[in-house]
């Protein structure tokens, strides 16, 4: 697994309703839509290896989310602790979003290659039919393995040998759990840079006729084993959640941001954090889609440029009750706020900002219009 110390944040702008809007969502999470309001349902995920510490929740059994929201500008407000309840009545627990694994097997390491030095280890006991393997003096395993999509290539028979010689004879470890450990690419004879994504396979105890463990599928019946290899998703976990629903705000109310750090469950198992421009851990802040751009009656789009912006920003196509207009760090620190507006179009000078992402939130009467500028 590439371990990273340093994030790359990618910045994507695009084009809303005549207002640009920037968006900056920290590598190791992923927002479906990408283009959400908290007032719609998202389905946010989190890949656990990506997380700071490196691997800080790599072999967690559970990953419980602890978040609050960020609404004109304030962080972690109406928090949602990882052990409580939204006020929705929501569980802030993540579903494992990864491939999927037969209960009845493991392999170490857990994100090996084709190409990697890998034990597969059977759990004889789990397999299909309930203990068909239970009582075996052996246990032999009949395998191939999927490429470009296409399964149960490169056969090799469980009364064979492998393309480097071995064969294909698990270990057992004393209990109801057998062992082989070999190369994959050698083993089943596949040159460097084929598309090896997982191994197919079946196992007999040194014949058919002695039992066959099989993996169970959805509706308990017998199926082959298919075993990932390589994936890049091994420790992706989700959660879907309508954020207004699970924080309990309004509708108009202006949330910006999503603040969430992860556990294992307890905070003694381990934390997940992003990654800060120093490498250090850092809360995570997922920006979401103003509320109203483009969509609030009550304040006409407005204009928003250059973005990004060197020293002046320009307002424009302002309506006549926005009467404040606040920027924001992404961290909620209000760094400028101008009042008494009077004019439909304005020039912010910035020239004091530092260079980074910023919010800004123009306030009228009734209602909160936010959008996201770059500070070069």
């Amino acid at each position: 697994m590439k371990k990273f110390t340093l994030r790359i944040i990618s910045i994507c702008m695009f084009l809303l309703m005549g207002t640009y809007v920037m968006a900056q969502i920290p590598e190791a999470i992923t927002i479906s839509p990408d283009n959400a309001t908290a007032f719609d349902e998202i389905t946010l995920t989190l890949d656990a290896s990506l997380t700071c510490p490196d691997s800080a929740l790599f072999n967690a059994d559970s990953v419980m989310m602890h978040s609050g929201i960020t609404i004109d500008g304030a962080a972690w407000q109406n928090v949602v602790a990882f052990d409580a309840l939204g006020a929705n009545g929501q569980q802030p627990k993540l579903v494992y979003a990864g491939p999927y694994t037969p209960p009845a097997i493991s392999i170490t390491p857990a994100n090996a290659t084709a190409w990697d030095e890998i034990t597969l280890t059977l759990d004889a006991k789990l397999s299909c039919p309930d203990s068909a393997l239970f009582n075996a003096d052996s246990v032999m395993m009949h395998s191939g393995i999927t490429i470009d999509s296409s399964a149960w290539q490169n056969v090799v028979a469980f009364d064979a040998l492998g393309a480097n010689g071995q064969q294909p004879k698990l270990i057992s470890n004393g209990d109801s759990t057998w062992s082989i450990t070999f190369i994959p690419a050698e083993f089943y004879g596949v040159e460097e840079g084929t598309n090896v994504s997982a191994i197919n396979c079946v196992f007999n105890a040194g014949d058919w006729s002695l039992g066959e463990g099989k993996d169970f599928d959805a509706e308990g019946n017998c199926t082959d084993f298919v075993i990932p290899l390589g994936s890049q998703d091994l420790y992706k976990w989700s959660i879907t959640f309508t954020p207004s629903e699970f924080y309990g705000v309004e509708e108009g109310t202006n949330v910006s941001a999503i603040n969430c750090v992860f556990n294992a469950g307890d905070w003694s198992l381990g934390e997940g954090k992003d990654f800060d421009a120093e490498g250090n851990c850092t809360d995570f802040l997922i920006p979401l889609s103003g509320v109203g751009i483009g969509e609030n009656s009550d304040i006409n789009s407005f204009n928003l440029y250059p973005n990004p912006v060197e020293n002046e920003l320009n307002i424009e196509n302002l309506k006549k009750d926005v009467n404040k207009i606040e920027i924001f760090t992404i961290t909620g620190k209000k760094v400028k706020m101008v009042e008494n507006i009077s004019s439909a179009k304005i020039k912010l000078n910035i020239s004091d900002l530092q260079s980074g992402l910023y919010f800004i939130t123009l306030h009228s009467n009734n209602s909160v219009q936010t959008a996201k500028f770059i500070k070069n």
